[in-house]
């Protein structure tokens, strides 16, 4: 399925990249993870689209895994049918634990807002979206551990936000998308069935790889390959080798199996440096048996889902995997 000439920006994409290059924002590699972190929550005022209106959300935490120290983890929780209260008596809700994109440095739970926000409203599912630690703070595997235990909690204790333990889902973009594919990966390997499906938007799948992606667009927005590399500095130090960068929890691509893994909704975004990992990840699940459907948003880049506002392909995407998600676990 290789494509035989570059992909081009489809209209709306193009004016973003336009004003991109007539405004010359300072690129997120230049700045400091503080810096980076404040210009992401500023890109989102500009481009995302209106959050979407949702009956019941709240922020509480949830502990850590005892083997990372037990500290709290952050969550917000997203019910699209105000059952969250267990006294209410409403049957329980399936939960997609969702975790934000941002290479493992910058994002938190209100740069992803809005795409929380749709997911619910569009699959009529509860979505729990984690704020795990971030590096240069915590370096690998901070977050994958927080991600673990995300989903771990919820498999004991989703009673407790109105949630169904049984009908469980696991999804992010990003970054965040390799840690939904790797708690998927861990609750197979702990032979929990509770995971309906895994939505993974534009993943990093394969850190240490070597895509033809990866030099086609190694300079465009907005993961340049200078961001990129930024990122896995920070994320792993600079004094890490090949046995973090290409460990399953990092490139879950690497994974000696991925059969017996959930329904899967993967997307791509054409003008993506991630996009070739992508969509190898999709065609291994599917030569694996995995149930897998491939969306590739040809004509757009990278982190679209936050840009709304700006590039309507997003709101095809987001209907398409709230679609997909309400019908694995149940609700349509």
């Amino acid at each position: 399925m290789k494509s035989n000439s570059r992909p081009q920006p489809d209209p709306a994409t193009r004016l973003v990249l336009a004003a991109v290059a007539a405004t010359r924002p300072p690129p997120t590699h230049t700045l400091s993870p503080a810096e980076a972190r404040a210009a992401m929550l500023a890109a989102g005022k500009v481009g995302d689209m209106p959050p979407a209106p949702i009956a019941h959300v709240f922020d509480r935490t949830i502990p850590g895994l005892a083997t990372a120290g037990g500290v709290d983890i952050k969550v917000r929780v997203y019910d699209p049918h105000a059952t969250a209260s267990v006294a209410a008596g409403a049957a329980p809700l399936p939960v997609l634990a969702y975790f934000h994109g941002g290479g493992f440095v910058i994002g938190d739970l209100d740069t992803h807002d809005t795409i929380c926000r749709a997911l619910s409203a569009r699959s009529g599912a509860m979505v729990m979206a984690v704020d795990y630690r971030l590096a240069p703070e915590h370096r690998y595997p901070a977050a994958v551990e927080d991600a673990l235990a995300a989903v771990r909690w919820l498999e004991a204790h989703a009673g407790e936000i109105g949630g169904d333990p049984s009908r469980l889902a696991v999804g992010g973009d990003s970054a965040g998308a390799t840690l939904a594919a790797v708690a998927a990966q861990d609750a197979r390997q702990r032979s929990s069935t509770a995971l309906k499906a895994q939505i993974l938007f534009y993943p990093v799948v394969d850190i240490g790889g070597d895509y033809p992606s990866r030099e086609e667009q190694a300079g465009t927005p907005p993961i340049p390959r200078e961001t990129l590399d930024w990122f896995w500095r920070l994320y792993f130090g600079a004094e890490a080798g090949d046995a973090e960068r290409l460990h399953p929890w990092a490139s879950p691509i690497r994974a000696a199996s991925l059969a017996g893994l959930p329904p899967t909704f993967l997307l791509t975004a054409g003008l993506d440096p991630l996009r070739d990992e992508g969509r190898a990840y999709a065609e291994r699940l599917a030569a694996e048996s995995v149930e897998t459907c491939y969306v590739s948003a040809t004509g757009t880049i990278h982190g679209f889902l936050r840009m709304g506002k700006l590039i309507p392909a997003t709101h095809d995407a987001l209907a398409a995997a709230g679609a997909f998600l309400a019908r694995r676990v149940g609700l349509a």
